[in-house]
């Protein structure tokens, strides 16, 4: 090669990375802080939550300084002067001007160059105004008779709700809405959660701040989707018999080795009751069961038991530990009992009131719900 060439491809190789290190640069903080001569500024990036430093600048006299940081992606950053800690949000092509006093570091006068901090430090001044309201008037109702204070507050409380859906919505893409999210309900406003998600990921997708909320709404939008599933497999179950229509015939082992049928029952209002011995909120519900069947069975009610037992003694020793004295089957078949499946038990305990015909009159009445029911069908 001769030597001419090889100074061309030299002087081409340096224009390059002098391009490259222009195109990568770094970004200016530029600090002006009254009050704090001499002190020292950090610059730190957050890793699981910890503030990692990555630079530092000591201001000068009159509490100016600089610091032109590397390049790193759009994330939460913060300044850190004595205790006092400032949240800033910038990327790689924003630069800062921060004007501020000592003691009050972290609410500056002023703050600019960065687009995503400005929305961030605005948002907080919002914040602080509306809490500083809140606590005034939530501090001057003076009664639960209070209404026009508490009618006041409950404005207060709705208007900021609706601002911070504005200002989520208007900056889905920025890490100041994710401080903004922070004000809501995710279950009631999850379409919003998953608006904001869809838009960090584009912008900020190796943020660990991301990340944890990521995981947050991907959870919840996992337990929306089995919430509605269970809702629609209720439903499922629950048309399979409608009210009105007559109830299926169980007949299936009792206690004792005989058997005993629903349909030996006609004449009574019976409650079919699926429960077990090994389930506490059932064994928890049999005292209340208890006293309807002691309140109610002399004037033609009727409840027959259809336990989800395996184990015949633990059946029997439930029965008799918790007296109680109605009728009882089971065909031992755990959750694959031939009634249950039937009649579209998910869980329990679980209830089907019959009328003296045996049409099913009700479903998972309990409580109040069932006495009312059975005062309207036998009298009180």
């Amino acid at each position: 090669m001769n030597p001419m060439n090889r100074t061309l491809i030299s002087t081409a190789i340096l224009t390059l990375l002098i391009a490259c290190g222009a195109s990568m640069g770094g970004r200016a903080i530029d600090l002006s802080v009254e009050g704090a001569g001499g002190k020292t500024v950090y610059f730190n990036r957050f890793e699981n939550n910890q503030a990692v430093l990555v630079d530092s600048v000591k201001l000068d006299a009159s509490g100016s300084g600089s610091l032109t940081v590397a390049s790193m992606p759009l994330d939460f950053y913060s300044l850190n002067l004595d205790s006092e800690q400032l949240i800033i949000a910038i990327d790689s092509a924003e630069s800062l001007t921060v004007e501020a006093k000592l003691g009050s570091f972290a609410t500056p006068a002023s703050i600019t160059g960065s687009q995503h901090t400005e929305q961030l430090q605005g948002f907080y001044a919002e914040a602080r105004t509306y809490d500083e309201e809140r606590e005034k008037i939530r501090a001057s109702i003076s009664s639960q008779d209070d209404t026009a204070m508490i009618g006041k507050f409950n404005a207060l409380n709705s208007g900021f709700y609706d601002r911070c859906k504005k200002f989520i919505t208007a900056n889905a893409s920025s890490p100041a809405a994710l401080t903004a999210l922070g004000k809501l309900d995710m279950q009631q406003e999850l379409p919003l959660f998953q608006q904001v998600r869809d838009s960090l990921r584009k912008t900020m997708p190796r943020s660990g701040f991301f990340a944890m909320y990521r995981d947050q709404v991907d959870r919840m939008e996992q337990q929306g989707l089995q919430i509605k599933l269970q809702e629609e497999e209720q439903k499922r179950l629950s048309n399979l018999l409608p009210l009105g229509s007559v109830a299926p015939e169980i007949r299936q082992q009792t206690p004792s080795g005989g058997t005993l049928a629903l349909s030996e029952l006609r004449g009574k209002v019976v409650l079919i009751d699926f429960w077990a011995s090994w389930c506490r909120p059932c064994r928890m519900e049999n005292p209340n069961v208890k006293r309807v069947y002691e309140k109610y069975a002399k004037r033609g009610f009727e409840i027959f038991g259809v336990s989800l037992d395996r184990d015949q003694a633990a059946w029997e020793k439930a029965i008799q530990d918790d007296g109680l004295p109605w009728k009882h089957v089971s065909d031992l078949g755990f959750w694959n009992n031939a009634a249950a499946q039937e009649y579209g038990v998910s869980g329990i305990p679980y209830t089907v009131l019959v009328d003296r015909e045996g049409n099913i009159l009700d479903k998972g009445l309990r409580g109040a719900e069932l006495e009312a029911k059975l005062d309207e069908l036998l009298g009180q």
